[in-house]
């Protein structure tokens, strides 16, 4: 069979690739073992390991072979069988789990998994309610490489990060490094790069990112100073194959080209399927609580949502807060979410055990004058104009002004509807606490 025949895909397989405990190279027809020495097969077992090679992964026809092996012959079939019999027994598949039989059809190369490098994990739960948002992301970070990822406290940036990062695996070969910054201030670029080269255990810095194809998640970036935020900018320009994915409270403005909003889930309308009332579900269960969404108990679950604001950690804790008070307590006590709502044991930062600690530590982030006006904003009913804000900031004698709105708003502390700002129950709640 000419090459002109050959089936499709052929030119896209590696001239190099792994074959079991071997290496095959398609280019020379040469098998060899992992350190290099060659490994004898005869002429139409190369024949036949090549055509299987140039379409690793995906079927090859009985045909296919007896075309590719005894080209212009009249063979019969069986001997496609006693080749692969012969073939296997030389690269030490007794199973077939690297040559596979595809029954009835031909025979598969089987692709080894590639090897993972990096420190991300993957998530043990799937991700609830955001497959546009995660869609969005890889959409973003694959055309700009750089993408930051702001929201409140809870809304699950860090989880949907790794899992952006665990679907773009095939984009950065190279390898993909979690690097945790939460609460590490960091003001200059050195600081940054060796917190960096760090996390991904290299003796020669950023300098390792050079000619490859990475990603870094740099993960809780709200304390990272101007000369470390240029550093991340400087990155992305001066090394074409990396991506740089950063999650943070605050929307730091030396990256707002980059930047993207994750809102809360979307409140439920007394629906069962709506994404928070989902996730709502799926978190009771993991917490041995079988709740049947259904007429009664659904209004109940929609109302602990709306009260939680549609974050996804308050919403994971009202539902085992469920599992220990019942439902119709738990609705309840969602009305004062911070004060009546239990914590919960779990793996992760401390700020992500209760709901308290959540609001407490995203109040932290402000100044005493944004946590004045923070106050005084959360006490006027539903939303509100900038007029309406600095009115009411100006007879409690507090800060004002369009600046004012404009820093809580970066740092997720307002939500934005056209003209009209309006804050998220839980921040409502904290603030009112901490005043």
């Amino acid at each position: 069979m000419s090459s002109a025949t050959h089936p499709a895909g052929i030119g896209s397989a590696p001239l190099e690739l792994a074959v079991g405990a071997y290496r095959f190279d398609r280019g020379q027809g040469r098998l060899m073992s992992r350190s290099g020495a060659p490994v004898p097969l005869g002429r139409r077992a190369t024949a036949l390991l090549t055509a299987l090679a140039e379409q690793a992964g995906q079927e090859v026809t009985a045909a296919q072979l007896l075309d590719r092996v005894w080209p212009g012959q009249i063979v019969d079939p069986a001997n496609v069988a006693v080749q692969i019999s012969g073939l296997r027994a030389a690269i030490g598949d007794a199973d077939g789990s690297v040559i596979l039989t595809v029954h009835g059809r031909g025979y598969r190369l089987a692709v080894p998994a590639p090897a993972i490098i990096g420190n991300i994990p993957h998530a043990l739960l799937p991700l609830s309610g955001r497959d546009v948002e995660l869609a969005n992301v890889v959409k973003r970070l694959r055309r700009d490489r750089l993408l930051v990822i702001t929201g409140l406290a809870g809304t699950g940036k860090s989880r949907l990060a790794c899992a952006a990062a665990q679907a773009l695996a095939g984009d950065f070969h190279d390898g993909q490094w979690l690097v945790p910054l939460a609460n590490v201030a960091l003001a200059d670029a050195d600081g940054l790069a060796a917190h960096i080269a760090a996390a991904m255990g290299v003796d020669d810095g950023i300098a390792a990112l050079s000619g490859r194809q990475s990603l870094l998640l740099l993960d809780g970036a709200e304390r990272l100073g101007g000369g470390a935020l240029d550093l991340i900018r400087r990155l992305v320009e001066e090394n074409a194959g990396l991506g740089v994915l950063v999650t943070s409270h605050i929307g730091h403005r030396r990256l707002r080209p980059w930047c993207v909003r994750l809102s809360p889930l979307a409140l439920p309308d007394d629906a069962p399927d709506s994404p928070a009332t989902s996730l709502f579900l799926a978190a009771a269960n993991a917490a041995g609580l079988e709740i049947t969404p259904d007429a009664e108990n659904v209004p109940a679950i929609a109302s602990i949502c709306r009260h939680l604001g549609g974050v996804p950690l308050g919403v994971e804790i009202g539902a085992r807060a469920a599992s220990l008070l019942g439902l119709r307590a738990t609705a309840e006590a969602s009305r004062d979410p911070i004060r009546a709502l239990p914590g919960m044991r779990r793996q992760g930062p401390a700020r992500h055990r209760s709901l308290g600690a959540a609001m407490g530590w995203a109040l932290g982030l402000l100044t005493d004058a944004e946590r004045q006006a923070l106050t005084v904003l959360s006490s006027l009913p539903g939303g509100f104009t900038a007029d309406e804000a600095s009115c009411a900031l100006a007879t409690a004698q507090a800060p004002a002004g369009e600046t004012g709105l404009a820093r809580l708003y970066d740092k997720s502390m307002l939500d934005r509807v056209g003209e009209v700002f309006v804050l998220n129950p839980l921040v409502r709640a904290g603030a009112a606490q901490a005043g």
